[in-house]
């Protein structure tokens, strides 16, 4: 990658539900699709990364963007192996996103000012929360919790809180507490344009061709279960 030029970036997110790919080019988004959908990501997602590189084609790229969570297993598997897939096809790094920050983004974007509290999907019944202050700092580290256990910790944070994500509504449903807290509730789901965004800000001119692989960032152990194949083959191991 040429550190002097203007980056063409294909970003990818399917970490949560919804499935999107952007394309960057200097400093605006020239292409972007964008579609909710709890499953069927997989399918989805390199037609709309083909769709938006257009017949400039993967070969004009400087670099990858994908979100790698948290958010759902699935969906942050699919596209981090397409991300480095096609980065090892053009020969271009890949630069992973976390999905706090993305959405911290989208928030500021929206208009969001003050404290932020970036509350996302677990597929169960608790949450993936980070706590942003004002200067988008980090306040603590990043924590899955039950509904009682956020509003506990975020009831004493302060006035004017907000809370953006994709289960912020779905928190303050079920945090009654929380309702006397937060200032807004801003529902959100992650959009690859943001995620380009911020790598071509990351990128500013710097060389990154020795980045490292991005990885799935997992703030507990996925769900999973062997293949039935599998579960046969262990009950009939000695």
């Amino acid at each position: 990658m040429n550190p002097s030029s203007h980056p063409r970036i294909l970003a990818l997110d399917a970490a949560g539900a919804a499935c999107s790919a952007a394309l960057l080019a200097d400093t605006e988004i020239v292409a972007r699709r964008w579609e909710q959908m709890a499953r069927g990501h997989a399918e989805a997602l390199m037609p709309m990364a083909t769709e938006v590189v257009g017949e400039a084609g993967f070969d004009a790229l400087d670099l990858l963007a994908v979100t790698v969570g948290p958010g759902a297993y699935t969906g942050l598997r699919i596209a981090i192996a397409a991300a480095r897939g096609l980065g090892l096809a053009v020969d271009v790094p890949v630069l992973g996103v976390e999905s706090f920050d993305l959405h911290r983004r989208m928030a500021r974007d929206a208009g969001v000012t003050g404290l932020l509290a970036v509350v996302l999907e677990t597929k169960r019944s608790d949450f993936y929360v980070q706590l942003f202050g004002a200067d988008d700092q980090r306040l603590g580290d990043p924590l899955v919790e039950t509904g009682p256990a956020v509003e506990a910790n975020l009831s004493g944070v302060g006035s004017n809180l907000v809370l953006a994500g994709d289960a912020a509504a779905r928190l303050l449903d079920g945090a009654p507490g929380l309702a006397g807290v937060a200032d807004a509730v801003v529902p959100q789901h992650g959009d690859a344009a943001v995620a380009a965004m911020l790598a071509g800000e990351r990128y500013g001119g710097a060389d990154l061709s020795t980045l490292a692989p991005p990885r799935p960032l997992y703030l507990r152990a996925p769900d999973t279960t062997p293949p039935s194949a599998d579960k046969q083959r262990l009950r009939q191991s000695p």
